[in-house]
């Protein structure tokens, strides 16, 4: 009775995925990189808005309760 095996031992999948995906890593550089100049300076100016939008009185009156 033979005792080893023809079979090489497995480290893993034979065609694992490599261990970075520079595709993908280069794609959402290149997202935050065209966006966020945009994004950023835009979400300020709307901020900067919303402090400077002085709160107006109601200028008619309420109904009556009835």
């Amino acid at each position: 009775m033979p005792t080893h095996s023809t079979a090489t031992p497995s480290n893993g999948p034979r065609h694992a995925a490599p261990a970075r995906d520079h595709l993908g890593t280069f794609l959402t550089a290149s997202w935050a990189a065209l966006h966020l100049p945009v994004l950023v300076p835009l979400g300020l100016a709307v901020d900067r808005e919303a402090e400077a939008r002085p709160q107006v009185a109601a200028t008619t009156r309420d109904l009556p309760i009835s």
